[in-house]
């Protein structure tokens, strides 16, 4: 097996798996996943480290593997969800949007991907069109009959942010290496998301401005929302330049097991 388990937090529970969802976020050297009650109750965390392996069976194999021993039987979910993060994708109105065009799409962005998927977001009634491995998200589909395939742009569109920009401006980041993605919120809509890379911190800040300013999200009471990569001096480094600056953890969650008081939830908001 590739996997080993880096981090893992366990609740004791007596929920049904129809009460339950599974949520993996796909990583390059492995993917981190949690158990979610409908209520929000937090019941499991945890990361699986390694080399993902060159073919579609032996990614299956591996996951099937690795779920197993950590004693998860991946059946009877009231949902199951892969967050794939993809540097390279557009938004399609789906009243605009053909299957037959989805290359073209992103070329219209710049991309030379050569492998390519699709996700709806009912949120903003549009399809992501993004590049990404369609053998490795098929992988994991076999091996989780029922899984459901999205990227993180209709992720953070689905978050249910939009009333919360009703009373001002709110913008939300998701950092990873060397990238940040952003979803902007106005007057209650969604209206901007893209992926942005960045050399250094300095050139994070600039990109983030930059957004600010594009899209007229000045305001005496602008939100930032950062989740993902972000240290105490990235914080800080932002801080400033917002009237209000918080970390954000996804979803409200709850716990029972007290360990969980231990887990840094802004590093993963898309699947909590």
């Amino acid at each position: 097996m590739s996997y080993r388990s880096k981090t893992l937090i366990v609740t004791e529970n007596e929920f049904a798996p129809s009460e339950k969802r599974l949520s993996i976020c796909l990583r390059t050297n492995g993917f981190s996943f949690s158990e979610l009650t409908d209520s929000g109750v937090l019941l499991t965390f945890g990361e699986a480290e390694g080399v993902h392996a060159g073919s579609m069976t032996g990614i299956m194999a591996d996951v099937k593997a690795f779920f197993s021993t950590v004693g998860i039987r991946a059946l009877g979910y009231r949902s199951m969800e892969l967050v794939l993060l993809s540097n390279e994708s557009v938004w399609v109105p789906d009243e605009l949007y053909s299957a037959a065009s989805n290359r073209q799409y992103l070329k219209l962005v710049g991309s030379e991907a050569i492998t390519l998927m699709t996700a709806p977001c009912k949120a903003l009634a549009s399809t992501a069109v993004f590049a990404a491995s369609d053998a490795m998200a098929m992988a994991f589909k076999v091996a989780l009959p029922g899984l459901t395939v999205v990227n993180q742009h209709v992720k953070l569109a689905s978050m249910g942010l939009e009333k919360r920009s009703d009373k001002h401006p709110l913008l939300l980041t998701h950092w990873r290496e060397k990238v940040i993605d952003f979803a902007a919120f106005r007057d209650g809509h969604y209206i901007y998301g893209n992926t942005i890379p960045f050399k250094d911190d300095n050139e994070a800040l600039f990109h983030t401005l930059e957004v600010l300013k594009s899209f007229g999200l000045e305001n005496a009471n602008t939100e930032l929302l950062m989740c993902g990569e972000v240290g105490r001096e990235r914080f800080a480094m932002l801080r400033p330049y917002f009237p209000v600056a918080t970390l954000y953890t996804g979803r409200h969650t709850s716990f029972l097991n007290p360990a969980f008081k231990t887990l840094h939830t802004y590093r993963n908001a898309l699947i909590l």
